[in-house]
């Protein structure tokens, strides 16, 4: 009976622990400015909203100071929209409470399919689309978004997370990623030199 009643508390904590959702978009501000923000959304029986802005509901954040970030200067940008789907790949491992919280707390660039920093591809690419999904290994999360690290200087240094769907309705994880290049095949067997 005790084993049943700790085993149905874990199942329990499990099923709530990610009962969130983020969702990033862009607006035209007030000064006619485009603004990226990244709101996450909470349900009411997750600490996780109260914690990190102290709204039990949601939490609006900005985007933080990016240098570099508009325009093709920044090579971790160019990975992002260009090869991520080829250089990274999900983990398992997803962030417990706390390490959510910090994430998106400060210290982050939240990125999507559709992001003002996106100088490589069209803005409505389905391959840029496929490309973030690819990173959560299910078409069921509709707009994947990857989090960028940044060091001292305010510039993306790392590509860290991507944020997925899980299962049910406001229920989201953010995976860790990591460094894992594939190798693309050539269609060419052999190279032929012309003589001229």
């Amino acid at each position: 009976m005790k084993f049943t009643v700790v085993l149905l508390a874990i199942l329990l904590n499990t099923v709530l622990a990610n009962a969130w959702q983020a969702h990033s978009q862009v607006v035209l501000g007030p000064n006619g400015q485009f603004q990226d923000s990244v709101t996450l959304y909470c349900r009411p029986d997750e600490l996780l909203c109260l914690r990190t802005c102290g709204n039990s509901e949601a939490c609006i954040k900005e985007q933080e100071l990016c240098y570099n970030c508009l325009g093709t200067a920044n090579p971790i940008l160019k990975v992002v929209f260009t090869e991520i789907d080829r250089l990274f790949r999900v983990t398992p491992r997803a962030l417990g409470f706390s390490e959510t919280s910090n994430v998106f707390r400060a210290d982050h660039i939240f990125v999507t399919a559709k992001s003002i920093y996106n100088f490589y591809t069209p803005v409505d690419s389905e391959a840029i689309l496929m490309r973030f999904k690819y990173l959560c290994n299910t078409n069921d999360t509709p707009e994947p978004i990857v989090v960028l690290g940044k060091n001292a200087y305010n510039e993306p240094n790392q590509i860290k997370y991507v944020i997925c769907n899980g299962t049910g309705p406001m229920n989201q994880d953010m995976h860790v990623l990591e460094y894992n290049p594939q190798v693309i095949k050539s269609s060419i067997d052999k190279l032929s030199i012309s003589n001229p």
